[in-house]
């Protein structure tokens, strides 16, 4: 491997770590590290250290809870027909609460069990007053 391609490795790497950084401190800012940590399937510590950007998820399936569960808090916490916007309370109750549209799952177990479409239908279901 050349120079170049070492430098342009460890730019993608820590572009990747700053990118789930940003996503993880907002997942955090939102709804809290212990609820982010059940959700995601890990513990509070590392999804602190992920939130610090001192490491990203090595596992595709984390990644992917990540992305889905940033996905549905940014949907919630900005959609809304009566053209307010939802508190971090109200999201965080939610994600906490039992789900008709989920057979009466939280979408938080949903998320962590990986049913990210029926959770995203259950949020637009709720964004919409159903």
């Amino acid at each position: 491997m050349t120079a170049a391609n070492d430098v342009t490795s460890a730019t993608t790497q820590a572009g990747t770590e700053a990118g789930y950084a940003n996503k993880v401190t907002k997942i955090v800012d939102t709804i809290g590290k212990s609820l982010a940590a059940f959700t995601l399937d890990t513990n509070p510590s590392t999804v602190g250290r992920w939130a610090a950007g001192a490491n990203a998820p090595k596992n595709l399936r984390v990644e992917r809870r990540i992305e889905n569960l940033h996905r549905v808090l940014v949907f919630l916490l900005n959609e809304d027909q009566q053209g307010r916007e939802r508190s971090r309370h109200e999201v965080r109750a939610w994600l906490m609460g039992i789900n008709a549209h989920l057979d009466d799952v939280s979408p938080a177990e949903a998320i962590k069990a990986g049913d990210y479409r029926e959770v995203m239908a259950a949020a637009r279901a709720y964004a919409t007053g159903g």
